[in-house]
């Protein structure tokens, strides 16, 4: 009998020794997914990794880069149900969610970096992050993709009017086709995916997008006129899931929140400092015209009607945020 009460000790001596070193090694997962494959967004993400786990080796952070857990929307969904923890994203597919972020896809609110930084680090920036809270998302910081380009095979476009005609591939973004068609474009949403080929069988005669991806897509092979209108910035809200977030240690939510917008500032840096290199991989097949401010407030003044229409569809919140950061731009 005695030696059954041993052999019963040993085995739980071993048992509990091997659970707790189990517990010791387990790590906390945590799952970040975007949808672009390469740029500053995937560039940042890396870092955010490696700085996670350097300063917590009991963190693994996992990457998941260009739409390998789904859309944007569909990531959305899952930080909503706790299924995946982090994610920066595009401001396109949150407006379903909440019409304020409808402001950020509007034409013209921007005209440069500077004023973007000193908005959306500021204040009227706070009131975007947190307009999903409501929603099991909590907003940390603002990445970004940059402003959005036109490119061509007609003719470049200097004016409002140099649009007129031009079949455009657009996003599947109703405030953008109407902008575009008010301007006499024929804009034609179609997936990203398929931008490419559109443009080389000449289904569509242009697109417009980020440099980022303009360069790093290659687009510039199949177009011949690259004009730099700026004309919607491409913010990218940093979000975490609630559900994940009210789980976590609260060293591991200060070193997340730290970290993400820390990260804020190399993100933009490294985006900004890559554009010279993309414009020069751009000049060698296409002619590249950049537009004065003079010129951009000519396409500005020509968002009116794009304004108009987003107040009657969007709302009051819309319209409000919207006059908030257009006067802050002024200042």
């Amino acid at each position: 009998m005695r030696k059954l009460v041993v052999f019963v000790c040993m085995v739980g001596l071993v048992l509990s020794a091997w659970s707790g070193g189990k517990q010791e090694t387990e790590k906390l997962v945590i799952k970040i997914g975007y949808g672009t494959a390469g740029g500053p967004i995937h560039d940042a993400a890396m870092e955010l990794e490696k700085r996670i786990e350097a300063a917590d080796p009991k963190i693994d952070i996992q990457v998941f880069p260009g739409g390998q857990l789904g859309s944007e929307g569909e990531i959305v969904g899952q930080l909503q149900a706790g299924l995946t923890d982090l994610l920066p994203t595009t401001t396109g597919p949150l407006g379903q969610h909440n019409p304020i972020y409808y402001v950020l896809e509007s034409p013209f609110i921007f005209f440069s970096e500077s004023q973007v930084d000193k908005i959306l680090d500021g204040p009227v920036g706070e009131k975007f992050l947190k307009g999903l809270e409501s929603k099991g998302l909590i907003g940390i910081a603002f990445w970004e993709n940059g402003f959005r380009q036109i490119t061509n095979n007609i003719r470049p476009i200097k004016a409002p009017s140099d649009l007129k005609g031009i079949k455009l591939r657009t996003q599947q973004n109703q405030l953008h086709m109407k902008y575009f068609n008010d301007l006499g474009a024929n804009p034609t949403p179609m997936a990203f995916t398929e931008i490419y080929n559109a443009l080389a069988t000449k289904v569509v005669d242009g697109q417009e997008n980020p440099f980022s991806l303009i360069a790093t897509n290659k687009f510039y092979e199949v177009q011949k006129y690259v004009s730099k209108t700026d004309h919607v910035y491409s913010a990218v809200p940093f979000f975490v899931s609630k559900i994940k977030w009210d789980k976590y240690p609260q060293k591991t939510q200060k070193l997340l929140w730290d970290t993400i917008a820390e990260l804020r500032l190399w993100q933009r840096k490294r985006g900004r400092d890559l554009q010279g290199q993309y414009l020069a991989e751009i000049s060698k097949k296409s002619e590249v015209y950049i537009l004065t401010d003079s010129e951009k407030s000519a396409f500005q003044a020509a968002a009116t009607g794009a304004y108009t229409w987003a107040k009657q569809q969007y709302g009051t919140s819309y319209e409000s945020l919207l006059t908030e950061v257009l006067e802050a731009v002024k200042k």
